[in-house]
Formats: C-alpha cells, structure tokens, sequence
C-alpha cells in the first residue's frame, strides 16, 4: 500500500507529460520541400504555408490534403500520405510526385 501510493503519483506525472502535442509534431524533406504536421492539433504545413485552415483540408490516419492557389488563377492539391510518406502537388496541368524521408526533432 506504501508503495502504491507513491507509484500513483509518479505514473499519473509520466502520463501527463509524456502526452504532450509537440510530441506528435512530425517533419519530412520531399526533395526540399518541407511537411509538417501533427494529427493531434490537425495541423498540416508545406513550406511554410499552414494549409490546415482552408476550407478544402481534410485529413485522417492515412492521407492530408488540401487545396492552394500558387497563383492568382492557379489551383493546386496538395497529398500527404502518412504510409508511405509520399508527397503529391497536382496543378492544372503537372503532377509532381516526391519521396519524403523524416527529420528527425531535437
């Protein structure tokens, strides 16, 4: 009962802490385009542009995408698949195709 008692606390700390959202965050190169994002705060970022807030983001356990307009008239999808860590942007008239390798945080 002692050490129940003690151990409570201690576990209920490592729980706590050791579930943070920043532990979720993942980073990848995609032949220099770098991804980011974190399923827990459903954010998605592709060089630096959030693209989580558009109206057209959708993600799930396998697959993010969203729309972008690259230009004033240009519409692209941008596709992230979290498997096979692949990185899709498909334009009007190109589609590019990238294989993404995770950088490590720290």
């Amino acid at each position: 009962m002692k050490y129940f008692k003690l151990t409570t606390p201690i576990t209920i700390f490592i729980l706590i802490n050791g579930c943070s959202s920043q532990n979720l965050d993942k980073q990848f190169n995609c032949d220099g385009i770098i991804v980011k994002y974190n399923d827990y705060e459903r954010f998605f970022e592709v060089t630096d542009m959030d693209l989580s807030n558009n109206k057209d983001f959708f993600m799930n356990q396998i697959t993010i995408f969203s729309k972008f307009k690259n230009n004033y008239e240009n519409e692209s999808l941008v596709t992230f698949n979290k498997i096979n860590k692949t990185l899709e942007i498909r334009g009007s008239n190109v589609t590019s195709k990238y294989e993404c390798t995770e950088l490590k945080s720290g």
